[in-house]
């Protein structure tokens, strides 16, 4: 099971940040910092955070389980460059999703 997740600034861009979040069931959680998540139901979901999922999920690539998915799988990827800015997934309920500084410190409530 992943422990003590956080944003990690984007490898190309240093204001985007790989942020974590796992999916299970209708319950999204987003690591925004350290020790502190969100939690979102499918209603209470940033709107760009449901489009980058939405985009995410339908992209077609090979995905480890759950139980064998690490921090590396999660916090790096190998699809398409278009979504380098957008996210992916790394395991069934594991994504990692790009989010702009600007939009993490809102998810932040700073």
């Amino acid at each position: 099971m992943l422990r003590d997740l956080s944003p990690v600034v984007h490898q190309y861009d240093f204001n985007l940040y790989r942020v974590p979040l796992h999916k299970e069931g209708n319950s999204y959680t987003i690591f925004v910092g350290d020790n502190f998540n969100r939690v979102f139901d499918e209603h209470t979901l940033p709107d760009e955070v449901k489009t980058k999922m939405a985009m995410v999920l339908a992209s077609a690539k090979q995905i480890v389980s759950d139980h064998d998915v690490t921090k590396l799988h999660l916090m790096t990827t190998t699809v398409d460059s278009n979504f380098r800015d957008i996210g992916w997934r790394a395991s069934d309920s594991w994504f990692c999703i790009i989010l702009s500084y600007k939009s993490l410190m809102a998810l932040r409530g700073e």
